[in-house]
């Protein structure tokens, strides 16, 4: 085995990892966006906060799973990639990370807490627009990761 068979492998692994992790976190996303968040409108007073009480509470356990594997993944492959990925693609792969981070951690999640504590219609619009924004950036990258998939079967 070459030094270049065996760096494709890595490299195909990495991206498989990638992949299922990021493709899992979008379809999440997908139902955070189109079920989960809309229906917080519809509970009665109180409830809605009680919901996003408890929202708040699984949301991690189910999320971070798999954005812990696509930011690790995405770090090596910028690190340690075949040919097969370009380096553009790899740190395209970064920047979805730290878009999609930066707006979980600095405008969703606050919207969360806050829709936790009393439920403002302000307050929900803008999570589901932040939400859109980080939707279309997992679809993006779900898109990229089939790409990188396909040029590595081939």
């Amino acid at each position: 085995m070459s030094l270049h068979d065996s760096s494709r492998g890595l490299t195909a692994a990495l991206v498989l990892a990638q992949t299922l992790a990021v493709v899992y976190t979008t379809g999440f996303v997908w139902t955070l966006q189109l079920m989960d968040y809309p229906m917080v409108a519809r509970l009665r007073e109180g409830a809605s906060e009680s919901y996003m009480a408890a929202h708040n509470q699984m949301f991690w356990r189910v999320l971070a799973p798999g954005l812990l594997v696509a930011g690790v993944t995405s770090v090596l492959l910028v690190l340690n990639r075949s040919r097969a990925v370009p380096l553009r693609a790899a740190l395209v792969t970064l920047v979805l990370l730290i878009l999609i981070m930066t707006l979980s951690g600095v405008v969703a999640t606050p919207d969360r807490v806050d829709l936790a504590q009393h439920f403002s219609a302000a307050v929900h619009a803008h999570l589901i627009r932040v939400s859109w924004i980080r939707t279309v950036a997992f679809t993006a990258w779900s898109g990229l990761d089939a790409w990188l998939a396909w040029r590595l079967m081939r």
